[in-house]
């Protein structure tokens, strides 16, 4: 371990890293704050010189949904790639590659929120990085630490594995079930921003109609949702929007909640007049970070900025208990970054972020309830894995935000690459199930909707559609749940591949790929996110012989390569199941063809002794796809 007290900056060659940097205090320190969350003096210096000119850095912003940067010894990473994308310049944690392959993981060990790595660069590329106290931190007792993991291998696999490993042994990490939380288990209905009842309802109907006729609509179909959530619109705001019943709101004003009630305007009778009309479906809350105008601020002591936080985390208490009473079993907790840029006191003292997010968990514990994070930093995230409240986290922005669908989709796989680290599942955000056939207006329909779908159901966590009345298509639907909603899906999220890790979302350079697995069956994801109308050819090395199913065609092969040509937004699905051999044949199970997930836990489990399939209680007899030797595909 490589020990640096933080009066002494340094610059360390990269091959001198060791196993770990650490920095402490030798006395306490006040009054070093730059006034830039992202420039700091107490950091040490990480000369790249050693990584050679090839260097490529991987780097999770710190920033809304932890956005995926990259760059280069020769392209400069870009941490501002539109007007709505800002963040400031620093990351947590960074992975690199250099040109022979090696791969090195920068890793945060503890003070999640207390350390950031920054970069040297101009308009060539990378030179250096630099690790260190963040900007903002402004006081600090003696003896106080961060620790940076470092961590080296041959693959990104190996290297996140090892950091899983350390803080799994340190006791960072908890186990958690989400098989009893109805929120991660079954289907939801969203009306959050993307969706076609975010700030609208249907023409001459308010918003509890609105959602109670969607809900009946659904069950017409024979779907189930097991639980609806309620977005920002339900509570009033420092700059309040209309729920109007034309037209869309484009924009998302960043401005804090006054009260966490419902709008009088909105929800007259409140929740009393609105559970029954959902069919008292559970809810899941929306909640955001607190205006200065806020008339909580009568109360106690607040930490105000141009946001407001409570001094005392015990404030929260009430929102699970009104939550809790008025019939939510989830809150989501948005805007995590504004909560925490927007509130400067957090930032100046060390563990003061943490003592807001586990004083959530607690609070959400005592009323038997869940968490969903959204607009995360990194360090929330990391945070989050030691909170066994955290259902899911968001892991890219929001649906239709993007002028590009596919730069979502590329943020997604790769943050679910962080998460999955962690241990925790993900949520895609809400999508629509119908094509643009028919469509009048832009809430009508996704062109894109079956790869939406695809990575919601591969998510391992929420999945929730957002469609339009007249607008959810049931063969969609069914690919992800069953009849009464109970969903399919792998045992952990979808998440980029080790060859598609350093390529950016627009990447020419090849396909993104994509794996996640039901116990042995791994699920293979190929994604066309170039910035080319051209297609692509590219192919996926198995990491041992399956029979390789593909999803789309029907078509299956024993191999151990997967190749695959895709045109623009184009993807592809494959279902790479164990080769048995029984009676002097090969065979594999594909599992229930129908849908996405074909071997989800929740439905079927395999016995591989007897060569028997165990179906869920509950779970209706299905026929189920086979691959056999001789024969071919067949269901039975």
């Amino acid at each position: 371990m490589l020990d640096v007290r933080a009066e002494v900056p340094e610059t360390v060659h990269f091959d001198d890293l060791g196993d770990q940097l650490r920095l402490a205090a030798k006395e306490p320190m006040r009054g070093f704050a730059t006034g830039r969350f992202d420039r700091s003096n107490i950091t040490v210096t990480i000369d790249l010189d050693d990584m050679y000119e090839g260097v490529t850095v991987l780097g999770f912003a710190f920033t809304q949904f932890a956005m995926p940067v990259i760059g280069s010894r020769r392209s400069a990473i870009d941490f501002a790639p539109t007007p709505q994308l800002q963040s400031p310049a620093a990351m947590l944690p960074a992975l690199l590659r250099r040109s022979d392959g090696m791969v090195c993981l920068l890793a945060p060990l503890d003070s999640w929120h207390e350390q950031i790595i920054t970069v040297d660069q101009d308009d060539q590329g990378v030179h250096r990085l630099r690790w260190g106290w963040h900007g903002d931190l402004d006081r600090v007792e003696e003896e106080f630490s961060t620790t940076l993991g470092i961590y080296r291998g041959l693959s990104a696999t190996e290297v996140f594995a090892a950091w899983r490993d350390e803080l799994d042994t340190a006791g960072e990490l908890v186990e958690r079930s989400d098989d009893a939380d109805p929120v991660v288990s079954h289907l939801s209905y969203w009306t959050d921003n993307g969706a076609a009842y975010w700030y609208r309802t249907e023409p001459g109907i308010d918003i509890a109609g609105t959602l109670e006729a969607k809900l009946e609509e659904l069950e017409q179909l024979g779907v189930q949702v097991g639980s609806v959530e309620l977005d920002s619109w339900f509570y009033p705001h420092e700059v309040g929007r209309p729920v109007v019943d034309d037209g869309y709101l484009p924009d998302v004003p960043p401005t804090g909640m006054l009260e966490w009630l419902p709008r009088p305007d909105v929800l007259p009778r409140g929740f009393d007049g609105l559970g029954p009309r959902l069919a008292a479906k559970p809810l899941i809350l929306h909640s955001r970070h607190i205006s200065p105008q806020s008339p909580y601020l009568e109360e106690g002591e607040w930490w105000v900025d141009w946001a407001a936080h409570p001094v005392d985390q015990d404030f929260f208490a009430r929102w699970f208990d009104s939550a809790r009473s008025w019939g939510a079993t989830c809150v989501e907790q948005d805007w995590m970054m504004l909560a925490w840029f927007g509130v400067r006191q957090l930032r100046e003292v060390p563990g003061r972020a943490a003592e807001w997010l586990n004083a959530l968990a607690r609070h959400a514990a005592e009323a038997e309830m869940s968490l969903i994070w959204c607009m995360s930093t990194p360090a929330d995230m990391i945070a989050a894995a030691g909170l066994d409240r955290v259902c899911a986290v968001r892991t890219s922005d929001d649906y239709r935000f993007a002028d590009d669908p596919a730069r979502l989709w590329h943020w997604f796989v790769t943050v679910n690459r962080l998460i999955d680290t962690l241990g925790l599942v993900a949520f895609k955000d809400c999508f629509f199930t119908a094509d643009l056939e028919g469509a009048t207006e832009s809430i009508d329909g996704d062109e894109h909707r079956e790869v939406e779908a695809l990575l919601a159901a591969m998510s391992a966590g929420v999945v929730g559609i957002g469609d339009r009345i007249g607008r959810s298509d049931p063969v969609i639907i069914d690919r992800l749940c069953r009849p009464d909603g109970l969903l399919a899906k792998p045992d952990r999220p979808l998440a980029i591949a080790d060859q598609s890790i350093f390529r950016d979302w627009a990447d020419s350079g090849g396909i993104c790929w994509s794996t996640t697995s039901s116990g042995e069956w791994l699920y293979v994801v190929a994604l066309h996110t170039a910035d080319t109308d051209a297609a692509i050819v590219d192919r996926f090395d198995l990491p041992s012989k399956m029979l390789v199913y593909d999803w789309r065609t029907g078509e299956a092969s024993p191999d151990m390569v997967i190749d695959i040509e895709l045109g623009r937004r184009d993807w592809a699905l494959f279902v790479c199941c164990p080769l048995e051999e029984r009676g002097g044949r090969r065979r594999s199970l594909i599992g229930d063809a129908s849908k996405y997930a074909t071997m989800s836990r929740q439905r079927v489990r395999y016995d591989g002794e007897t060569g028997t399939c165990l179906l869920a209680a509950g779970e209706a007899p299905a026929k189920l796809r086979w691959w056999i030797e001789g024969e071919g595909v067949l269901d039975r």
